[in-house]
């Protein structure tokens, strides 16, 4: 459900301005919405306090040595070590790329050649590529090496010298010099990796400083963004209608001045989704995919996440790869004890729906559906299973009634869809005769849709409710005078039809990639029966094709389960996410 929100407005006293801000942020249930531009120095040094936080951060190296390390001033002590690591990185590529060019002509000094030009003795170095080089008359040329294609030569003469090559710059320093540099950059870039390798044990610590820094920033910008007026300074935002009476006491508290409004229709809101035990896995999809329906939009995470569960179990399509999402989940809960139990609990639920669905199209790994291990394993055959989930784990191994799911699915997911935006509108008459229409062209589409592709009979009456649904479509919106949608009804039409039809996506992606992994598992087997080493290699691309396939997989939900969520179901529901989420200014730790 979608939280019923307040816009709040709190004056106080400009004098105590940093104890109102510090007071509403402890109690930590207003969005800000600024009042003006928040900007100033101080939220410019803020902004490059935590931006360096987080590159001190991100800089830590995974693996951490036992090195005992002082904690005190960690960010400015680390910032040191990566500002002297990126000093001598510089320092080694710019040595390196000299030495690169420097290195065929030997041991030299620089100087010496600068004093010869100081008597009218031009030297100068090239470099070409050895087909295009045909020396230099008129010049003494000594040629130092040839290599990979090029030359490189020194050309001396008592006059300018002007040759149609790539001439290599005079550097400062000797080659000995230049190695000396590299090598001292290199012993400097190792300690300071040493360094930042001890430093990575206090992570956590660092960690909590980048939640500090991003704390100062929110309350800075909160503080720029206040307006004040003689006086008086005013802070304005969201919170839930709900927490209302806690912040009349917090403002009779502190001798604030609030006022409580309903947002107008075209303001933007925050959207706060308050879902049960049962649906808050949903908030899991919602962060990953940093999506959230508008505040006056409809919440459908509990259609969306049945729908998707659905999805991700025929799209993945195989028990042994869920047992291994379910392992890893559980394993992953256990050390991150600090997680929310929400992410768990809907890994948990993809998980068990993917293995549910495997044992029932028998999808182990890409076995062959008659091989014998698949036979020792198989529901259909194991005499402790009821005869009607036999008999329907024998119906949905053939690929035709896969399809015709996937269009049942469309027609239930899609008549939700209708009947939910319609009662949603109640209050609109023509729109309900509208969304009414739609349900009809939806039915007969699946029944055009099952006749077009599984060549099912298309019964006569269905045409009928199809032209009945036209003429409630083009009565709603002759009602609403929407005259454009009117003129886009037939494109509209084989939209329906093409929503529909997206739902086979579920069939087509899961059978890829069990013909993937079956298609692998026949090249590894017949390598294992020619030696040792070809059983070594057939494990190795069975492990490589494995792993390939369920990262497949999971692009394939992210991009083909998401969609129809979030795109037919969504779109025929009229949810457009187009809301930002409810983010209360507080503190983070």
């Amino acid at each position: 459900m979608i939280t019923p929100m307040s816009r709040i407005t709190v004056a106080a006293l400009s004098a105590n301005k940093e104890e109102t801000l510090d007071s509403l942020r402890n109690w930590g249930l207003l969005h800000i919405l600024p009042l003006q531009t928040p900007e100033n120095e101080q939220v410019t040094a803020a902004k490059a306090a935590f931006a360096q936080a987080q590159r001190v951060l991100e800089a830590l190296p995974a693996k951490a040595t036992t090195e005992t390390v002082d904690e005190n001033d960690l960010l400015a002590k680390i910032s040191e070590v990566l500002q002297s690591k990126k000093e001598a990185e510089e320092a080694l590529t710019a040595s390196s790329a000299e030495l690169k060019y420097l290195e065929p002509f030997g041991d030299f000094d620089p100087h010496i050649i600068r004093e010869l030009l100081k008597r009218d003795v031009h030297i100068k170095l090239y470099h070409a590529e050895e087909k295009a080089y045909k020396g230099a008359k008129d010049f003494i040329v000594k040629e130092f090496k040839r290599t990979k294609g090029e030359v490189f030569f020194a050309v001396f003469s008592k006059d300018h010298i002007n040759l149609p090559y790539t001439e290599i710059a005079l550097p400062l320093k000797s080659v000995q010099e230049l190695k000396k540099d590299k090598e001292q950059a290199e012993k400097t870039i190792a300690e300071c990796e040493k360094k930042l390798a001890a430093y990575a044990s206090k992570r956590k610590n660092v960690g909590k400083l980048v939640l500090q820094a991003s704390d100062e920033l929110a309350f800075k910008a909160a503080s720029a963004g206040m307006h004040s007026e003689i006086g008086v300074c005013f802070i304005q935002g969201y919170c839930p209608k709900e927490k209302l009476a806690s912040l009349s006491e917090l403002a009779a508290k502190n001798g604030w001045g609030i006022i409580s409004q309903e947002p107008t229709a075209d303001e933007s809101v925050p959207t706060l989704l308050k879902h049960h035990k049962f649906v808050k896995p949903m908030d899991t999809l919602y962060d990953a995919l940093s999506i959230s329906p508008g505040y006056r939009e409809v919440d459908i995470s509990s259609v969306f996440l049945l729908f998707f569960s659905i999805f991700f179990a025929m799209i993945v399509g195989d028990a042994v790869y869920g047992l291994l999402f379910l392992g890893i989940t559980f394993f992953a809960s256990k050390k991150l004890t600090e997680a929310p139990r929400h992410i768990f609990h809907f890994l948990y639920i993809m998980s068990a729906c993917t293995v549910f669905w495997g044992i029932l199209n028998a999808g182990y790994l890409g076995l062959n559906k008659d091989s014998s291990i698949v036979a020792a394993i198989d529901i259909c055959k194991a005499s402790w299973a009821p005869e009607f989930l036999r008999n329907t784990a024998d119906w949905i191994r053939v690929d035709e009634n896969v399809q015709y799911i996937c269009f049942v699915l469309a027609l239930i997911h899609l008549t939700i869809a209708h009947i939910w935006n319609a009662w949603v509108n109640r209050s609109e008459k023509p729109r309900v005769i509208t969304k009414a229409g739609w349900l009809c062209i939806t039915w007969m589409m699946f029944f055009l849709v099952c006749n077009l592709v599984l060549r099912h009979e298309f019964p006569q009456q269905v045409l009928y409710l199809g032209i009945a649904g036209v003429v409630l479509i083009v009565l709603g919106l002759a009602l609403r005078a929407d005259w454009f949608s009117l003129g886009m009804l037939p494109l509209n039409l084989i939209s329906s039809l093409v929503d529909v039809i997206s739902y086979i996506r579920l069939f087509a992606v899961g059978m890829a990639g069990y013909s993937l992994a079956n298609a692998f598992n026949g090249l590894a087997g017949d390598l294992s029966e020619i030696n040792i080493i070809g059983t070594l290699g057939a494990a190795l691309i069975l492990l490589l094709v494995h792993a390939l396939n369920i990262a497949l997989a999971v692009m394939g939900v992210a991009v083909h389960g998401v969609r129809l969520n979030t795109l037919e179901f969504s779109g025929n529901m009229g949810v457009e996410w187009g809301g930002y989420a409810y983010s209360p200014f507080k503190k983070s730790i």
